[in-house]
């Protein structure tokens, strides 16, 4: 488990406990090892204070599934032509790149054969965990903390589901430290 999603984690059960102190600022400080920290004080007065993204809920799809003695049709088994391999490759960053002071966001370039088709999807994933959904093969990913990271697409379907990979690739974030 990332640090970034341990300390979002952290945040969302405090915000949740904390029930009328919602309200409450929460604050962005980096400590001196390069890690962001979030908190709701301000005890050096140099932290910034940040809005939280509102929480999204979403209903859950209902998936037929077929009774005793059916079998689903060939259509729901076999991809469409529409889902047909659109040929994804990462092309930044490249395979054991280091990135250097991007104030830790991700610049990232897929190349692909063939045009997305209509109602599918690139999934941008940073250590197993979605960090954007997009159409576009060019996408700018925030709070990719230093160290190491495996970043891969996945081209989705209307309904969710993988039709095309790309990746994984192994990177670096690095940031610069400042020397008094």
């Amino acid at each position: 488990m990332s640090r970034a999603y341990t300390w979002w984690i952290a945040i969302l059960a405090i915000a949740l406990a904390s029930g009328p102190a919602l309200a409450q600022p929460i604050y962005k400080t980096v400590d001196e090892n390069g890690n962001v920290v979030y908190s709701d004080t301000n005890p050096d007065g140099e932290g910034v204070a940040v809005t939280l993204k509102e929480l999204s809920v979403v209903e859950p799809a209902r998936i037929e599934q077929p009774q005793a003695g059916e079998t689903p049709s060939d259509a729901a088994q076999e991809p469409s032509a529409e889902a047909a391999d659109v040929g994804l490759r990462i092309l930044s960053p490249q395979s054991e790149e280091t990135i250097w002071n991007t104030a830790y966001v991700l610049s990232v370039q897929v190349g692909a054969t063939g045009a997305l088709p209509e109602g599918t999807e690139l999934a941008y994933l940073v250590d197993g965990e979605v960090k954007q959904t997009s159409r576009s093969t060019s996408v700018q990913l925030d709070e990719v903390w230093r160290g190491e990271h495996q970043l891969s697409v996945e081209h989705r379907g209307p309904d969710g589901r993988v039709l095309g990979t790309a990746g994984p690739v192994t990177f670096f974030m690095r940031q610069g430290s400042a020397n008094p």
